[in-house]
């Protein structure tokens, strides 16, 4: 429920009240506890009939009264007892205000003035206090002759309080939930990122990404798509799952989950290292006047080794010539010392360094591949409210793909949920065009949305979703998001 859910709800109330009571307006206060831990009364909700108000305005959204005697509200909250108060008509004979009348009667409505109040406590039937509500100005109203609230009025708004107390008291809880599970959710993301922060936005964007893309297919009125829509629980439910889809990263070790090139940092400099002693002993060897030439010859071999090492470090596409290179280095080898030899690369580096394309072995990528893995028995931990239990599901199926190549379960379309599809696409696209990855350079939109369609002619990829996400424009940010599903079109 969200704070214009738990606002309509309170109004909803409200207006019970003035039917019932019979009078113009009214306002509820909820209890909630303030920066210092004290229970205070909070503005949530207002209504004026005569003047087609329905909202709080945005100077009383901030308003706070303490349990207190200063105020008519703190003082029903602190007594909890019902109080009623009525005042003389503003308008002088002439028509014009009394200078005199109370400033407070004045309400912040324009020529609008409170006549008299009736201020009740909401107690629910366990006698918990959850809130005031306050009903103005008793209908019909004569200015020669005004009536005010009576002790009937009073009867019947106490038996309507502790109905209302329950149904504020639920509502409460619900929106409090609700907010607990939005700050579950952004701590997690705060975490993940603070574990990889080189992919930090991601979850964001992919966030984003999806629900542009979940958006579009509710405006979608044609094909296949045009009988699917998304209601706002599933929308909540697809955002929280892109939201976390990469929590189980906390899982994989730092040095792998940030590696940026195929050997790790102190990988290259022992190895740096190690053509400075070969460099040192070829100067020692080839010291001769009649050696120099053959010195030069071997220096030069060392230099390019040297270079071909760093250029097939880079997690870019690996060129066969440059493989092929690297596995000749295990054969260069240089004497250092009494039959003793050292030798350019082993053979754990040779193999890294051939690594086809990215920074990753194969051990480390199934490493990282895990986390979805992990993602997936982290979500099914967490109690997930009604409508929302599909979350750890869609989480789960981001990296699948349709032809059944995709891990880690490695199922087919047929057990692929179109929000996981989705997600797949926005995760993908992300993951190209991301600015902050330091092991690759990001692509052009154009030329992301062209590797995404390769994908689909492979049968990896949902051809009906990729094209709305095309046709759309989906994967245009920012994305502003909104409670409601937008309807479809008849």
């Amino acid at each position: 429920m969200s704070y214009e859910a738990l606002t309509r709800d309170l109004n909803s109330i409200l207006n019970s009240f003035l039917d019932l009571i019979g009078c113009d307006g009214g306002s509820i206060y909820t209890m909630q506890k303030n920066l210092q831990g004290e229970d205070v009364l909070v503005f949530k909700s207002m209504l004026t009939r005569s003047r087609n108000i329905h909202t709080v305005p945005e100077n009383l959204k901030s308003l706070v009264f303490r349990l207190d005697e200063t105020t008519l509200v703190g003082k029903t909250g602190l007594h909890q007892k019902v109080f009623k108060e009525n005042y003389s008509s503003p308008a002088t004979p002439t028509g014009e205000v009394d200078p005199n009348y109370p400033e407070s009667c004045n309400d912040v409505v324009e020529n609008y003035y409170t006549r008299n109040i009736l201020s009740a406590p909401l107690i629910t039937p366990r006698g918990d206090l959850v809130g005031v509500v306050q009903l103005i100005n008793k209908i019909p109203f004569d200015v020669e002759n005004p009536i005010g609230f009576d002790d009937k009025d009073e009867r019947l708004c106490g038996v309507v309080s502790a109905q209302a107390a329950l149904a504020i008291e639920n509502s409460t809880l619900v929106y409090e939930q609700e907010k607990i599970l939005e700050g579950f959710v952004n701590a997690c993301v705060t975490a993940i990122e603070a574990r990889d922060p080189i992919t930090s936005g991601h979850s964001q964007r992919v966030c984003d990404l999806t629900l542009n893309l979940a958006e579009a297919v509710n405006r979608e009125n044609r094909g296949p798509l045009g009988f699917l829509e998304f209601n706002p629980i599933q929308m909540r439910e697809i955002r929280y799952a892109a939201m976390l889809h990469d929590i189980g990263k906390i899982s994989v070790r730092e040095h792998v989950l940030q590696k940026e090139k195929k050997l790790f940092p102190w990988e290259l400099e022992v190895i740096e290292m190690r053509f400075k002693m070969m460099r040192i002993a070829i100067n020692h060897q080839y010291a001769a006047e009649n050696d120099q030439l053959e010195r030069a010859r071997r220096i030069k071999e060392l230099d390019r080794a040297w270079k071909l090492i760093r250029e097939a470090n880079e997690p870019n596409l690996l060129p066969q010539e440059v493989s092929e290179g690297i596995a000749e280095l295990t054969k260069l080898q240089v004497q250092v010392g009494e039959q003793e030899y050292c030798c350019a690369l082993h053979q754990f580096e040779k193999e890294r360094l051939c690594i086809k394309k990215g920074s990753l072995s194969k051990e480390e990528r199934l490493e990282m591949e895990k986390h979805v893995s992990f993602t997936y028995e982290i979500l099914k931990m967490v109690p997930w409210g009604r409508g929302l239990e599909r979350v750890p599901e869609i989480a789960h199926y981001h990296h699948e793909k349709l032809d059944g190549t995709g891990y880690p379960v490695g199922v087919k379309a047929s057990s692929i949920s179109t929000q996981s599809r989705m997600l797949a696409i926005c995760d993908i696209y992300d993951a190209l065009t991301a600015k902050d990855r330091p092991y690759k350079a990001a692509v052009s939109v154009e030329v992301a949305l062209a590797i995404l369609s390769d994908e689909v002619k492979n049968g990896k990829l949902d051809t009906l979703l990729y094209q709305l996400f095309v046709d759309s424009r989906a994967y245009e940010l920012p994305f502003i998001a909104t409670e409601k599903a937008v309807k479809k079109v008849a």
